[in-house]
Parts: C-alpha cells; sequence; structure tokens
C-alpha cells in the first residue's frame, strides 16, 4: 500500500549549537535531536557506547540469588539442563550460558530445546518430565521462555526439581511458582533496560556466575575473556528478536558486532561464511537481521533448533561448518515454504474484499507449516499495514503467529479477545496463540472488531517518517561515513531515512539481481549525480523513467567496488512530480 510521508521538525538552532559542540555536520546533529539527544554529554556517550556503561548484573531482579543457587549446583556436582526457545533469542542465549557453566567447572550440564512443530512455545510438561526423570535433572533454568509458565512450574514443584526461569517476554497477571524469576520488568523493578532480550537476560545470569568465581565483584581473566566473546551471540539475538536497540542493548549490539567481525567463534565463522558475510568489510545490524538470523530460526521452523546450539558452541571446525551449510539448506527450505503461503495469503485477503476496510487481518489454513507463519504475518503485516494474525489449522488445534503495527499493543490486543484462545503469550509487537480450530472463526471475528475499534484512521494509515530533508549535495563521503556513527540500528534507533526533492531520474533505470528484483537508477541534482538501489523494488521501478523529475526516501549508505568508494542511496520510497505523473499517465 502507498506510504503518507511524515517530515521530522528541524531545529536549526540546535542543531547548528550541537553540530559545534560535537564537530559534526549540523544534518548529524539534527539526527541526533530526531533520537532524543541534544545534550553534548549525552551524545558522546551515544556515540561512543562504551562498554563500562553496562549495567550490573547484580541490579537485575532475580540475578544475585539464581546466580547463588547455580554456583551451588556447579560446585555440589549437580546435573543441570538449560530449557530454552527454539528461535534466535533462545538459541543464543541458551549457548551463552551453557558454554558459561561449561567454563565456570559445571561438569553435568546439558541442554534442552523443544521442537516448535511436536511441542510449541514455552516449557512443556511432557519434556519436563522426561529431562527429571531420565536426565535425572537437579536444577532446571529456562532462557527466553517459562514467564507464563504456571502449571509448569508447579509440576517442577512436585518433581523435587530446582527451577530457575531467565524470560524477558510481558508479564501475566500471575507469575510461576518458580525458585527464583530472573526479569527485567518484575514488580518494583528499578533496572534502567527493562528492554532486554532473553540471551540478554541469559547474559547478565552468566555475568554474575562468572563473578562468583572471581573476587565478587569481578570476573576472573578468562571468564571476563568469555563474557567479551559472547556479546557477539547477545547482539544476534538483540537485533533478531527485535527489541529496541537504545540504552544497554545499543552497547550490546555495537560491541558484539565488533567481536563478531575481529575474532568470531568456530560456529559464527561458518555462520558468516555461509551467508557470504564472512569477507564483508563491516558487519552491520542488517546483516544480523536479514542474513545470519533467518538460518539459526530456519532449524527451530522445519528441523531442531538444537543443532544451531550445537553450532554456536563447538570448537569443531568442520562440524560447525557442516551444521552450518545444513541451516543453510535449511533456510532455502524454509523460503520456498514461506513464499508459497505468502502467495496463497494475498489470495486470501483479495477474496475477502482486500484490507482497506479492515482493522486486522486474521488468517488460517490447514496444511500451512506452523513454523513459517510468524514470519509471513510479517510479510502481510508490512504489505497491508494492519496488525496480522497467520494460524496454521490442525486437525483439533491452530497455532497462530502474530505480529502488529505501532499504535497497537500485541499482547493486550489478543488478551482482550482470549476467552476462546487455548493460551497464548509474547510482547507488544509480537505474539504466538493456540486456538481449537472450532474457535478459530469466532476468535479472528472478535480481534478484528477490537483492532478496527483500538485503532484511529491515522494509525492504520502507513505513514513512512523521514529524518531530514537534504540536497544530494549535502551527502560526502565524509558527512555519510559521520552518520554511520549513529549505528547500530534497530527499533528505538532506526536508521536514517532521508528525503531529496526535486531529483532527475539520469538514463533508463535497469532492473537487476539473480531473481530480477531489485532496482538500479541514478538521480541528479543541480551538477551532482548519485547512484540508487532499490531492493526488492524492481515492479515499483516500472514507474520511473529516463528525466522524470521526483522526490526520492533513501538511506545514505558507502559502497564499496573494486577498491571504489562512493556514496549510494538506498531507496525506500519515491513519488513522482505530478507533472511527471500527469505525463506518464496520459502517454499510457
Amino acid at each position: 500500500m502507498s506510504s503518507q510521508w511524515r517530515l521530522k521538525p528541524h531545529d536549526s538552532a540546535r542543531a547548528a549549537a550541537l553540530s559545534r559542540d560535537l564537530g559534526v555536520s549540523t544534518l548529524t546533529a539534527q539526527l541526533l535531536l530526531n533520537r532524543g539527544i541534544g545534550e553534548e554529554a549525552q551524545a558522546r556517550a551515544f556515540l561512543e557506547a562504551r562498554m563500562t556503561s553496562l549495567n550490573d548484573p547484580e541490579l537485575l531482579p532475580g540475578a544475585v540469588d539464581a546466580a547463588e543457587r547455580i554456583v551451588r549446583a556447579i560446585r555440589s556436582g549437580k546435573k543441570i539442563v538449560i530449557y530454552g526457545d527454539y528461535d534466535v533469542d533462545g538459541v543464543c542465549g541458551t549457548s551463552v550460558l551453557w558454554a558459561c557453566l561449561r567454563l565456570a567447572g559445571a561438569s553435568n550440564v546439558e541442554y534442552y530445546i523443544p521442537h516448535r512443530v511436536e511441542e510449541g512455545y514455552g516449557v512443556n510438561a511432557e519434556a519436563l518430565r522426561r529431562i527429571v526423570t531420565e536426565q535425572q535433572a537437579e536444577l532446571i533454568i529456562t532462557v527466553d521462555c517459562g514467564i507464563s509458565a504456571l502449571a509448569e512450574s508447579r509440576l517442577a514443584r512436585e518433581l523435587g526439581v530446582e527451577f530457575i526461569v531467565t524470560d524477558h517476554h510481558t508479564l501475566g497477571h500471575d507469575l510461576p511458582e518458580a525458585d527464583v524469576i530472573v526479569h527485567p520488568r518484575l514488580p518494583g523493578s528499578q533496572y534502567p533496560c527493562g528492554d532486554l532480550c532473553g540471551a540478554g537476560v541469559a547474559f547478565k545470569l552468566a555475568w554474575q556466575v562468572c563473578k562468583s568465581f572471581g573476587d565478587g565483584k569481578k570476573a576472573s581473566p578468562h571468564l571476563r575473556d568469555f563474557l567479551i566473546e559472547s556479546l557477539s551471540l547477545v547482539a544476534l539475538a538483540t537485533v533478531a528478536d527485535v527489541v529496541p536497540v537504545e540504552g544497554e542493548n545499543r552497547i550490546l549490539v555495537r560491541h558484539g558486532l565488533a567481536g563478531m567481525m575481529r575474532s568470531p567463534s568456530e560456529g559464527l565463522r561458518a555462520l558468516l561464511e555461509v551467508s557470504g558475510c564472512l569477507d564483508k568489510k563491516k558487519l552491520t545490524s542488517g546483516m544480523m537481521g536479514f542474513n545470519l538470523g533467518p538460518r539459526i530460526n530456519a532449524a527451530g521452523r522445519l528441523e531442531r533448533a538444537m543443532m544451531a546450539v550445537e553450532m554456536l558452541t563447538t570448537d569443531d571446525t568442520a562440524r560447525a561448518r557442516e551444521i552450518a551449510s545444513e541451516l543453510d539448506r535449511c533456510n532455502t527450505r524454509r523460503q520456498e515454504v514461506e513464499h508459497a503461503i505468502v502467495a496463497e495469503a494475498h489470495d486470501m485477503v483479495k477474496a475477502m474484499g482486500g484490507a482497506s476496510e479492515r482493522g486486522a487481518i486474521v488468517l488460517g489454513k490447514s496444511g500451512w507449516h506452523p513454523g513459517v507463519i510468524g514470519i509471513v504475518a510479517g510479510r502481510l503485516m508490512e504489505t497491508y499495514h494492519r496488525p496480522t494474525i497467520v494460524v496454521s489449522l490442525g486437525e483439533e488445534l491452530g497455532q497462530g503467529s502474530a505480529r502488529s503495527i505501532a499504535g497497537l499493543n500485541l499482547y493486550d490486543a489478543i488478551s482482550a479477545c482470549s476467552e476462546d484462545l487455548i493460551g497464548f503469550g509474547g510482547h507488544s509487537a509480537a505474539a504466538g496463540l493456540k486456538v481449537h480450530v472450532s474457535k478459530f472463526q469466532a476468535f479472528a471475528e472478535r480481534f478484528e472488531q477490537h483492532c478496527r475499534a483500538a485503532l484511529t484512521p491515522a494509525q492504520l494509515k502507513k505513514t513512512l517518517t523521514i529524518d531530514s530533508e537534504v540536497f544530494l549535495a549535502q551527502l560526502t563521503p565524509r558527512v555519510v561515513e559521520e552518520i554511520e556513527r549513529l549505528e547500530p540500528h534497530g527499533m528505538g534507533n532506526p536508521r536514517p531515512l532521508l528525503v531529496a526533492n526535486g531529483v532527475r531520474v539520469v538514463g533508463s533505470p535497469r532492473i537487476v539481481g539473480a531473481r530480477q528484483n531489485h532496482l538500479q537508477v541514478k538521480f541528479t541534482q543541480g551538477n551532482i549525480t548519485a547512484s540508487a538501489v532499490g531492493w526488492n523494488m524492481a515492479e515499483r521501478g516500472k514507474k520511473l523513467a529516463a528525466n522524470s523529475l521526483c522526490s526520492v526516501a533513501f538511506y545514505p549508505s558507502i559502497n564499496e567496488w573494486q577498491g571504489r568508494r562512493e556514496v549510494q542511496l538506498e531507496i525506500k520510497d519515491f513519488q513522482l512530480d505530478e507533472a511527471t505523473d500527469h505525463a506518464q499517465t496520459q502517454s499510457a
């Protein structure tokens, strides 16, 4: 659907003052102001993102108590099992905590990742029984799950096993009866970063454990080195789980990216290689989100995520490469399945009369693979700009995945319509649910009506928020490199989006890419010409013709090719000049 553009307010005086204080361009200063950073000290802290600014894990609710229990278990040789979620966040968090305990001296620690299709999300009662009776677990630690495991925590107590929950998902009305809960948003919490991902919570617990094997305040050297190396996995999880990349999370991602670039583990090196990122001169959060994350997720979607943990924790180069190759094949299969379901879903939306009059999209069908419905929901949400729920319908039960737009808290919306659900969980932007097939249609109608009432017409209109209007002449390589200091980007710190008005297309745009789905075009403004690329914009690019006059919204970047470095515009959207649009319409 078409987007309306909204240009953020421009404060010339404040931008000029901040520019002088920091020694940066006024454009960079305005971008900082747009992110709520207006003071020199605040801006320097943001740009430097020092590791010393990370919060002490003692501030995290439950971390001290949990660490003490884990240390006692290690020293007494108890059997410990880490129960993680099957997505990137859970896999990375499980890998960090397992490796930490092994390095700290735990000789009897294992991990368990449930099967997405056969067991579903969260702590599974049958798996819990097997872990206790067959694996003889004496301490179970959840990672990225467990905060909604009310019945399962009671079962753990009945089975006589110590049960620690580490999670970051939205708290329900009741909390599990665990021995300890580690969560940044527990009632009464003053933890400065309530938006840690599951792996971030696991990392903080690992840090507190490591302190116990040092002097109580700092970890011993080898454990401190491990913590720094593990930031790469925390960064990957933070980006993949789409939590805000600001405050502490931004520091974790900044240093995690640097560590991954500098000295990746065997598993990450293998993953970078199959993803085509190993020889890149620079790694970005975008590469994490679009190249690395999907391959780890593919294991949990179509196979078992246990092998992803093995890849991320092994020191065996050959084994890491073997698993990475298998994950790459899983990802290719996942893409094929995803494309087929997305096509069916679009047909279903058309059959419903489109999405323009709807408050939400809720689709379900038998045979849809439950491992990819989350991605499909995200694709549909992006296309139609509506809260979206996609459900894989079985014989009796349906498993659903949901994604939301800005302005609607998805967890609260599903909660308001939950009388027909077996269960649900998640947070404001993404959630999962289970429903009886016989109740699916009633739930779908109730949720659509709720969203239609809750969202305003303005919220249902897709809006592109633009940071600043610029002239192409402003975008020198030095200025664009300066803008890149605002990385890493993500929710809460979006990639700077700029607009140039009155630019003209030079020559005929080209359609490129193996699937002929990308657009290459040159724009000129005054005496400046800039190259631009529009990812997956081949179809829309047909509206651009030689000499067209338009406005273009884009991300500035540096393109490196055969030793040359030049500014490149990554097109997000464009609007044809009215005269050009009219002339093209008349000639069509």
